[in-house]
């Protein structure tokens, strides 16, 4: 990893190497600087909110229950949950095949608000 993009504060071995994998792909397949910087970011919060588990047994229930959280304490919104949930997307079609990742699950629906009409008057 360049310069300090992965903080070692509770990142385990296993965690960081599948970061370097992460970044390694997204190198390869050519995406651009922000990309690589928001992908490896969404996965290093998410890496560390399951500091005690492997990589590998992150499932899709543990990637719901983190957007979740992060919508309730943290506040975010919309489009930070559609980045954990591209950045997990990626991932784990990608880096890390799995079976149980659907995007579909983890995006959250666009809110549409109904614009003001004027009334005559």
């Amino acid at each position: 990893m360049k310069g300090n993009a992965i903080s070692r504060n509770k990142l385990s071995v296993n965690a960081l190497d599948w970061l370097r994998q992460l970044e390694q792909t997204l190198v390869i397949k050519e995406y651009g600087p922000g990309t690589i910087r928001s992908y490896v970011q969404e996965m290093t919060l998410l890496f560390k909110f399951y500091e005690a588990q492997d990589v590998e047994s992150i499932t899709q229930a543990d990637i719901e229950k983190y957007i979740l959280h992060i919508k309730k304490v943290h506040l975010v919104g919309r489009a930070k949950c559609r980045s954990v949930a591209q950045a997990c997307s990626f991932f784990f079609k990608k880096v890390m095949p799995s079976d149980y990742i659907l995007p579909s699950n983890l995006y959250p629906k666009k809110q549409f608000v109904l614009p003001n009409i004027m009334s005559g008057r």
